[in-house]
């Protein structure tokens, strides 16, 4: 996101991305990541 808004032009200072649909991510620190369950891969298709 960042760098699609940076070459339209766009500043950005801070991103934040708390959701995704059904995807969240409120529990995981900056910099970690986890696996999807199968729920959310199903969604993601």
């Amino acid at each position: 996101m960042r760098k699609m808004c940076e070459t339209l032009g766009y500043s950005v200072l801070a991103l934040h991305r708390s959701k995704i649909g059904e995807i969240t991510v409120k529990d995981l620190k900056i910099g970690e990541w986890r696996y999807l369950s199968n729920k959310e891969i199903k969604f993601v298709k």
